[in-house]
């Protein structure tokens, strides 16, 4: 299926980008499981080429034909009718990936808010406002995160600029001073949540512009973003961090920039418009994944449906440890490792075999 190329790179990446910025900055004991998280800017390092390495199959599978419907294409053609297969996995992997961020975001909430509503009502908002941008589509989802990205970047700067005097080197352990367990965590953690590469499978096709740029900005800007963060939070908060559930947070809170006081105001508004566009954009490659299982014609008929399903799974399921079971980092690494990785190798693989046999016959 061939698809009109209708957003830029540039808009792409942006969401890319706020999808990465939104689930990883909320690293903290409580998630990683571990006390001491400085060792983490060695895991950002090992990441950041790591990523790299992860896109290339996906890369090169829109470089041997650019105008192909992402895997839907690719699937159908290696496999015929089996290609559901691949597009059911992809929607159980959207569907945890939507439930694992409402899941943070209640947390979040429950542990650091005190809202005067439910937070199974604020839940239901969040997913019906989510569910109405992916109605609106990609367009419509990539220019409210260009927006928004832009916002965010003012906002990490006068951040920046405040947690600056506060900063103690006395706090700067050296590396590796508890062992290489906290590096290997933080590098399951980081690329736990590299769910972007799937949708890079999925969207590649609809954009227009240089991806190899794209890709080396948004990678080279995210992990700058987190070996910068990390440096600021540690270097203000000491071992007050270790404490924290979300440190970056409680290094916002104690910030001042001129006259602004208590920027986790800014930063707690700014992260859930973030939430916003991560979600609207994975409910609409969710939604359509379920109109390739069921051969409908239009993803969006599918979003009611989609807004109905993920509100009963996040206000009834009841998750007694939101790090444990499907949502442990060591489970959602494997799964990101297989939806954005090794499948599309094996796509890649198997699309270049058969091309190959057909033209020897």
């Amino acid at each position: 299926m061939l698809k009109e190329k209708i957003i830029t790179s540039s808009q792409l990446f942006c969401l890319l980008l706020i999808s990465k910025i939104v689930i990883s900055i909320t690293f903290g004991p409580a998630i990683i499981g571990k006390q001491d998280f400085w060792d983490y800017i060695i895991s950002s390092i090992i990441s950041y080429f790591i990523t790299f390495i992860m896109v290339i199959p996906v890369y090169f599978l829109h470089k041997i034909n650019p105008e192909a419907d992402g895997p839907i294409f690719y699937t159908k053609k290696v496999f015929g009718d089996f290609s559901r297969i691949f597009v059911i996995f992809y929607a159980f992997y959207f569907t945890l990936v939507c439930l694992h961020l409402l899941f943070v975001f209640k947390n979040f909430i429950e542990n650091v808010m005190n809202p005067p509503i439910s937070f199974s009502l604020l839940l239901i908002i969040l997913i019906i406002l989510t569910c109405y941008g992916a109605y609106k589509g990609i367009e419509g989802i990539a220019r409210a995160g260009s927006i928004i990205i832009f916002f965010m970047f003012i906002s990490i700067i006068f951040l920046g600029f405040s947690l600056f005097k506060n900063l103690d080197y006395t706090n700067f352990k050296p590396f590796f001073y508890n062992g290489i367990e906290e590096t290997k965590s933080g590098i399951i953690f980081f690329l736990s949540r590299s769910s972007c590469i799937s949708a890079m499978l999925f969207l590649f096709h609809s954009v227009k512009g240089d991806l190899k740029k794209g890709i080396f900005i948004w990678n080279t800007i995210f992990y700058l973003l987190i070996i910068t963060t990390i440096i600021f939070v540690i270097g203000s908060l000491g071992d007050f961090a270790k404490t924290r559930l979300f440190p970056v947070y409680s290094a916002s809170s104690i910030t001042k920039v001129l006259s602004l006081e208590n920027l986790d105001s800014i930063y707690l508004g700014l992260w859930v418009c973030g939430i916003f566009i991560k979600l609207s954009l994975f409910i609409n490659l969710l939604s359509e994944c379920v109109k390739e299982v069921f051969n409908q014609k239009n993803n969006r008929t599918n979003i009611p449906f989609l807004c109905i399903f993920l509100i009963f799974l996040s206000v009834f399921l009841k998750v007694s440890n939101l790090f444990s079971g499907i949502f442990s980092i060591n489970f959602l690494f494997v799964l990101t490792l297989i939806a954005s990785f090794l499948i599309p190798l094996f796509l890649l693989m198997c699309y270049l075999f058969k091309n190959r046999a057909i033209k020897k016959v």
